[in-house]
């Protein structure tokens, strides 16, 4: 028997030890498949973003009386930064799952030794990576152009963007395991997220509105994804820090259920 027989009959004694968990693989694959596409994943939404600050805030800004003593750019700033941080959570989360779903990649996932709940972290996390990059970027080109000098109440701002992302981060992958085609995914975005967006106090304070609309706006919840930004950077909003913390912190810990639910319960494996 020669030595390299001998060598491939005896038994291994060492243990496979992997070079990273699988919970870090699939976190690295999540940033790294939009990190690929960046110009149309980060700077995209970046730039839209940066747009309404210009055109609203600097163009249209000195026609508009300031509001609760700061001007209308620096108004409009913390609410499209929720604004961004939502659109790509959604995004990253639907095109991620939904892709996974439709190749059938999701059941190599699945038979890994991942559980599902590290399943859907490592989805969320993704989410959240694309969500701070962008929201970074933002914030680096805005903040400078609306003449924000800094963050006003820190923990406020940190803690409620915390939050943000992870409520914007689970309606994506919540919504990417229920669009059945590309054309539901692109419908959710048309007919919930943006009008829900563009109705949640962006552009406006509920105190200009009548009672009826203030009523209505403060029911939609990503009014209270703007207000937690708009307290953090700018100190005050049409709500308390409080009362704003809570609901985002609610929300994200309700839509952090419902996804658990549809990961636990083996659906996405059918």
């Amino acid at each position: 028997m020669t030595s390299i027989e001998a060598r491939a009959i005896r038994p291994h004694d060492e243990s496979f030890t992997p070079e990273r968990s699988p919970f870090v693989w699939l976190v690295e694959r999540e940033i790294l498949r939009f990190l690929n596409i960046w110009r149309y994943a980060v700077l995209g939404p970046v730039l839209s973003a940066v747009l309404f600050v210009v055109i609203f805030g600097s163009a249209l800004g000195r026609h508009v009386d300031p509001i609760a003593g700061v001007t209308y750019g620096q108004f409009i700033v913390g609410g499209l930064l929720a604004q961004a941080i939502l659109s790509v959570g959604f995004f990253n989360g639907t095109t991620s799952l939904y892709e996974a779903r439709h190749d059938k990649y999701i059941h190599d996932v699945f038979a890994s030794p991942l559980r599902w709940w590290e399943i859907n972290a490592a989805l969320v996390t993704g989410g959240m990576v694309r969500g701070i990059i962008v929201g970074a970027g933002f914030m680096a080109i805005a903040a400078p152009l609306a003449q924000i000098g800094g963050v006003v109440r820190p923990f406020v701002f940190a803690f409620g963007t915390l939050g943000v992302l992870v409520v914007a981060s689970q309606i994506g992958v919540i919504a990417g395991s229920l669009a059945k085609s590309l054309d539901q995914v692109y419908s959710m975005e048309s007919i919930i997220v943006l009008p829900l967006g563009v109705l949640g106090g962006v552009f406006y304070s509920i105190q200009q509105l009548a009672p009826p609309w203030g009523v209505a706006t403060a029911l939609n919840p990503v009014f209270w994804l703007v207000q937690v930004e708009r307290i953090g950077l700018l100190g005050h909003g049409d709500v308390s820090a409080a009362s704003a913390l809570i609901a985002v912190w609610v929300l994200a810990l309700a839509l952090s259920i419902w996804s658990a639910v549809i990961f636990g319960s083996g659906r996405l494996k059918a």
